[in-house]
């Protein structure tokens, strides 16, 4: 078992989603995936420790460690197209808990 102190600390970024569709959760995380292999690349993906946490429609949670948020928030808003649709993403907040951004 890891010491608190030696753990990794994350942030969790809220996202809105905005397009005329409706997409599953499975779109939204396959896209997310994908934008960010694309930009960062494997490596740079597995550095960050992205974790997609909630999805309901038009609005969901990703986290990372606090060293990534950057390059989380640019992919997220490289992602201009889900299955072939258009889409927006726009960051809402960012904060060291959920509960804190659902606030």
């Amino acid at each position: 078992m890891t010491k608190k102190t030696e753990r990794e600390k994350r942030r969790y970024i809220l996202f809105e989603l905005q397009s005329e569709e409706r997409f599953k959760r499975e779109e939204i995380v396959t896209a997310i995936w994908n934008s960010s292999l694309e930009f960062l690349g494997e490596l740079g993906v597995s550095r960050t420790s992205l974790w997609v946490h909630d999805y309901e429609p038009g609005r969901g949670i990703v986290s990372c460690n606090t060293r990534s948020i950057d390059e989380i928030i640019m992919c997220l808003s490289l992602i201009q197209k889900i299955e072939g649709k258009n889409v927006r993403i726009c960051i809402k907040g960012i904060s060291g808990t959920i509960k804190g951004l659902k606030n």
